[in-house]
């Protein structure tokens, strides 16, 4: 069953739970050679990661469906009680890449958080070397915010409307 879901160009993306029924499917989804040099956590240890963490933050885990096929993977660390929220992983498979699928995902994420009722902030990032992806999350509305993470790292947030007060 999708958890949330957006149409454009007649195919359906939803962010559905990962289940014993899609979980093969989700696991055989890869990057692309050059990707996995930089990125080389695999769906199967994201997975993994994620229903054992190192701090006491719930892991939320999506995959992502394009209609009825499984194309990527996406996973945030959240503290609701908090509004703080980060997009730990987000991949979607070489095959399906350039097609809207992530893009389309995050958007999808990033509403579920606002309609959380709480959310103050929603970070990311991503490594020095890879320019795209900060233009990919600056075209869904995150801003850099000058701070480097384990060195590397580039952070980004989205901070939501309501609390934008607060942080000043």
């Amino acid at each position: 069953m999708a958890v949330k879901q957006f149409e454009e160009n007649s195919v359906r993306v939803s962010l559905r739970e990962i289940s014993r029924e899609n979980i093969k499917g989700i696991l055989m989804l890869k990057v692309t050679p050059e990707q996995k040099k930089f990125y080389p956590r695999s769906n199967r240890y994201s997975i993994a990661e994620g229903h054992y963490p190192a701090d006491d933050d719930p892991v939320w885990m999506r995959a992502i469906y394009a209609d009825e096929t499984p194309v990527g993977f996406l996973m945030t660390s959240e503290a609701p009680d908090k509004g703080m929220y980060f997009l730990w992983r987000l991949m979607i498979d070489a095959k399906h890449q350039g097609k809207g699928y992530g893009y389309r995902a995050v958007k999808l994420l990033i509403k579920r958080i606002e309609m959380s009722g709480n959310a103050k902030e929603i970070i990311t990032s991503h490594l020095k070397h890879d320019g795209d992806a900060g233009s990919f999350y600056q075209k869904l509305g995150f801003n850099y915010t000058g701070e480097l993470m384990e060195g590397d790292e580039h952070v980004m947030k989205i901070v939501f409307a309501r609390y934008l007060g607060s942080f000043k």
